[in-house]
């Protein structure tokens, strides 16, 4: 989830020995109360608890705890009923999406990396993006000739004629669906900026 608010790989790394990693001393302060409080026997050590005072306000203090308690709670009861992940949220993914179109060196590169945040983003079984002038011949119809409810297939417009497209397959019913298509889309418009 760090990730895909843009939290780099460095900081994600020391999120598991934030004690060595070189955080700002109040979000360390913030992040080992997190970690007492989570894994830790009950009450939270004195030291922890004098260095988050140190760095926030009591109204702050309670803010963190209660996000770090609801975080707790929403974990156990999510693991204890064997409740999947929640798909990317939409604006993150799209951020994510631009920032990967802007900083890619090559088209093929820029697919590449789209591909990957859509799949790890909305639990896509599979993920294609191309260049062409033709979609897919699979891409025929709503969901894809005999693929079914669960794939979807968006093209790419440049200047009004097809560029591109963006063809993915789910568990879930997506064919239909006019968020994930509306999103797809969305995906799509960024690519097509990138080969106008």
């Amino acid at each position: 989830m760090a990730k895909q608010l843009g939290v780099g790989d460095e900081a994600v790394s020391g999120l598991k020995d934030p004690a060595r990693h070189p955080f700002p001393p109040d979000q360390k302060a913030a992040l080992l109360f997190a970690d007492a409080m989570t894994n830790g026997p009950g009450q939270v050590p004195d030291p922890v608890y004098t260095e988050l005072r140190a760095h926030f306000s009591e109204a702050q203090v309670v803010e963190i705890a209660t996000v770090v308690g609801l975080f707790n709670y929403f974990n156990r009861f999510n693991n204890a009923l064997h409740v999947e992940v929640t798909l990317m949220d939409p604006g993150v993914l799209l951020r994510r999406v631009e920032e990967a179109a802007a900083t890619a060196a090559t088209p093929s590169e820029r697919f590449d990396r789209v591909a990957g945040i859509l799949k790890e983003g909305r639990r896509y079984l599979r993920v294609d993006v191309g260049r062409g002038t033709h979609l897919p011949a699979e891409a025929s119809g709503a969901g894809g000739a005999g693929r079914g409810a669960g794939a979807l297939t968006v093209p790419i417009a440049v200047k009004g004629k097809v560029a591109g497209w963006i063809s993915v397959e789910s568990e879930r019913a997506i064919a239909a669906d006019d968020e994930e298509r509306s999103l797809l889309s969305r995906v799509a418009e960024i690519l097509a900026a990138g080969m106008a």
